[in-house]
């Protein structure tokens, strides 16, 4: 009986949860698009939460995750109210793939740098003010996703109310020169991929910070998630490699925008395991945004680099929601 109650319980909540629509909005004029993911909330708005993901999976298997049924970031944000959206930059989810991706991988420089991932912000960014009628739109990006998100941020876009840099890539203070990223795209698989998200190398013996959805589910639905070109291997994924040339270039203190042309609200964000920013580097990094008078940092202990897929994800729901509700008493 018992179990019969909870499977009806578990039915239920499937049903009554939102589902997350996606919309594909054409980039630049082209023939390229990108793919929108939304939820909606229970009444019409005119604010939003535009999400960026990071260097390697899109928006389903991060702010989308559902955890279960109606239990992933997006999900709280439009309970709160929001339109909650993430944009698939090209050559992740279901947008349209450069054609370099389809050839060998060192056959084109590294696809999707940081001011073609703008554009793509710029076209969801299009799309949420013109045909949603959305009027004020905080920015909340992730990871390698924080560059892209800055340099679109640093355009001064209309709309623009805060931006949210959760695990921002700084420079590391390592001497010397970088090594050079090269190649179009390289090869990934889901296990990979899961393992590398374990942070076993950083986190105290015995220590599990993954939420258990992510062992049962995740690296399934990533798999999934991908197209495979004829004549990969099973279970070889291509990812752009443009990201993680803007991740070297970061690094070594180099970036597609000047932080000083910043000028909205900004909160720095992370985990006190995050592998990527530390105190010392957060606080230099955002010493640096001197074009905004509003800026927040928080560090949340128990977190990694991706503390939205682990127990502290609700700390870290709440810390943004918090942020972009000051931002929003503090404008008219």
């Amino acid at each position: 009986m018992y179990a019969l109650l909870l499977s009806s319980l578990f039915s239920a909540a499937a049903i009554a949860a939102p589902t997350i629509k996606t919309v594909e909005l054409p980039v630049n004029g082209s023939a390229e698009h990108v793919a929108l993911n939304c939820v909606a909330p229970a009444q019409r708005t005119d604010k939003a939460l535009l999400f960026v993901h990071g260097a390697t999976f899109p928006t389903r298997l991060a702010f989308g995750f559902e955890f279960s049924p109606g239990d992933s970031w997006l999900h709280f944000v439009a309970k709160q109210g929001y339109l909650a959206c993430g944009v698939d930059f090209r050559g992740f989810g279901t947008s349209s793939r450069p054609a370099p991706m389809r050839a060998a991988a060192g056959a084109a420089a590294p696809q999707e740098r940081a001011n073609d991932a703008a554009d793509d912000i710029a076209a969801a960014m299009q799309y949420l003010r013109t045909k949603q009628n959305i009027t004020a739109i905080h920015l909340v990006a992730h990871s390698w996703g924080t560059i892209p998100a800055a340099t679109y941020a640093s355009r001064r876009p209309p709309g623009l109310k805060s931006l949210t840099l959760f695990g921002p890539v700084v420079p590391d203070g390592s001497p010397g020169p970088h090594e050079e990223v090269k190649g179009a795209w390289f090869f990934l698989t889901a296990p990979q991929r899961l393992e590398g998200l374990r942070f076993k190398s950083v986190l105290p013996p015995g220590k599990v910070l993954l939420e258990p959805q992510m062992e049962t589910r995740w690296a399934a639905e990533f798999a999934a998630s991908a197209v495979h070109e004829a004549g990969d291997a099973p279970g070889q994924m291509r990812i752009p490699n443009g990201p993680n040339a803007d991740i070297a270039d970061a690094e070594a203190g180099r970036y597609p925008y000047e932080q000083k042309a910043i000028d909205v609200p900004l909160f720095v964000v992370y985990g006190n395991y995050d592998t990527v920013v530390n105190d010392a580097q957060a606080s230099q990094f955002l010493a640096k945004f001197t074009g905004t008078a509003f800026k927040w940092r928080l560090r949340i202990d128990d977190g990694t680099h991706v503390m939205h897929l682990e127990h502290q994800r609700r700390s870290l729901y709440e810390s943004v929601a918090a942020f972009v509700r000051t931002v929003s008493e503090r404008q008219p």
